[in-house]
């Protein structure tokens, strides 16, 4: 074999050699970055629609980048004073997404260093802004007893104001009912909550109430629901039309000009009416003018107890007829 050909022989050998070891070097350098950047599988976790956790998985693509149990933050105010502390069983940090807390509590103190409110869940995402946005259900409570129990796609603390603001669905529970709002707005410091946008009431008694623009008021240690937008009262014998609506225990009063039509098509004007609903039963009471006109009938007076279950009616004060 001459010089020229094993000169040549021997650089292919060559160069096939370091390509072998470099794409060796390449994929042992693949590797060790695949297992330093990838969760390990024992600690990866998915999170159910209900906020539950499961093991496993965690795809690499959503891979979180750094992981922190029971998790704790404290912030401060003015002149140094605590105003938050958020804790977490769980704090997940990702390279794209916000941060996810995991059985998160948040702590909100007022002016004096003194617990103000606690919102707790089971998940909740933690914003660059500061911003703690939880997720699903909510339970809210305050120092001093009140409290608020809701379901939404996201909840947003404000830690600057300490305003909580939601604008998507909300489906809160309270006393009795099942109420849905387009959105909700809530100023802790005056402990008062403003239920958005388009709103139904779902009593569990079956009764229904559309109106607009809920507060709820907890200010004086009882829960009052209040709309000065136009409401509509619905039961199986009756739909009641008013210009407002004020709730608390278990009476409903409806507020300026109300117009009850019955499914008979009788009517009934008057003004300012109280819907009883104590003791499992749905009584109309007013001591204002009223006008009821059916078929037969054309009767005023100036005041009314109507019985809606027992389908009767008591026209009190002077009570004026003609029949047909």
């Amino acid at each position: 074999m001459n010089f020229q050909l094993r000169h040549n022989l021997l650089l292919t050998t060559f160069i096939i050699v370091v390509i072998a070891t470099m794409w060796l070097l390449m994929k042992g350098l693949s590797y060790s970055f695949d297992q330093l950047t990838a969760p390990d599988s024992t600690d990866s976790i998915e999170l159910r629609s209900d906020g539950a956790i499961t093991q496993p998985v965690l795809s690499q693509k959503s891979g979180y980048i750094e992981k922190i149990e029971n998790f704790a933050l404290q912030e401060f105010g003015i002149n140094r004073v605590l105003s938050h502390f958020v804790e977490a069983d769980v704090y997940l940090n990702f390279k794209d997404e916000p941060a996810l807390l995991v059985n998160p509590r948040v702590t909100i103190y007022d002016k004096n260093g003194e617990t103000d409110y606690i919102l707790k869940s089971k998940r909740a995402n933690y914003l660059t802004t500061g911003e703690v946005s939880f997720k699903g259900e909510v339970d809210i409570s305050s120092s001093n007893g009140a409290s608020h129990k809701m379901n939404t796609e996201e909840l947003l603390v404000d830690t600057n104001t300490d305003d909580l603001l939601s604008n998507e669905k909300v489906t809160y529970l309270g006393e009795g009912s099942k109420i849905i709002s387009q959105g909700m707005s809530m100023q802790t410091k005056v402990d008062k909550m403003k239920l958005t946008g388009d709103v139904v009431i779902n009593q569990d008694s079956g009764q229904k109430m559309l109106t607009k623009d809920l507060y709820v008021d907890q200010s004086n240690d009882q829960k009052h629901y209040y709309s000065d937008d136009k409401t509509t009262y619905l039961s199986s014998e009756n739909k009641v039309y008013a210009q407002g609506m004020d709730m608390k225990d278990k009476a409903i009063q409806l507020l300026g000009q109300v117009n009850i039509l019955q499914n008979s098509g009788s009517t009934i004007d008057t003004e300012d009416l109280i819907v009883d609903q104590s003791n499992n039963a749905e009584v109309y009471i007013t001591d204002n003018s009223i006008h009821y006109q059916s078929s037969v009938a054309d009767i005023r007076a100036l005041g009314m107890r109507y019985d809606a279950d027992k389908q009767k009616i008591q026209f009190t004060g002077d009570v004026v007829g003609r029949y047909d």
